[in-house]
């Protein structure tokens, strides 16, 4: 049966090793916390284990190996820059154990902060996918053009964005946008 300090040591140690590795949230790390207890510590008694991941948790957040918000506000912007619309970062940070009220919240601050920010995903999103006036075809038959809608809508945007994106004449245009865009957004 391993004492509290040595359950307390192995799981602070796998916790920095984890860390070292992965951006993570505090439920993610709690979850892998839990799972390596079950199959490293299993002779100790579940209370003492529980007890002890929390305050490996606690210790990671003050020392300021675990942060949370700065986790939700790092996956806002890099998943604007690849694209992705807000329903889409909401799906992803609530998949890393983030809760949808502080996912929302700190999108809504995002979004208060800079409103074009969904204009600029979706303008990086047709770049990227060859939609549009990004796409081989200068003129979209209906059929096309219902598809592309189909796309960027399950891509999560709007009706109201896509409607407007996809009314972009030349990638010349939309490449001004975006630079438009970039350039005023905030760091």
């Amino acid at each position: 049966m391993p004492t509290d300090a040595r359950i307390k040591k192995r799981l602070t140690n796998k916790a920095l090793h984890y860390l070292g590795r992965y951006a993570s949230t505090t439920a993610r790390l709690r979850q892998t916390l839990q799972k390596f207890a079950k199959r490293k510590l299993e002779t100790a008694e579940p209370e003492e284990i529980e007890d002890a991941i929390e305050a490996v948790i606690a210790d990671c957040q003050k020392f300021g190996y675990i942060d949370d918000q700065n986790f939700i506000d790092n996956r806002i912007r890099a998943g604007r820059n690849a694209g992705q619309s807000e329903r889409r970062i909401t799906q992803k940070l609530l998949q890393a154990g983030i809760g949808r009220d502080m996912a929302q919240a700190s999108l809504k601050t995002h979004r208060n902060g800079y409103a074009q920010a969904e204009w600029l995903a979706a303008l990086v999103h047709i770049r990227k996918k060859r939609l549009g006036c990004y796409g081989s075809e200068r003129e979209l038959s209906p059929e096309a053009y219902q598809k592309q809608m189909a796309k960027l809508a399950r891509a999560g945007f709007g009706l109201d964005i896509i409607k407007q994106i996809l009314s972009i004449d030349n990638a010349e245009e939309a490449e001004n946008l975006e630079a438009e865009y970039r350039h005023d957004m905030p760091l």
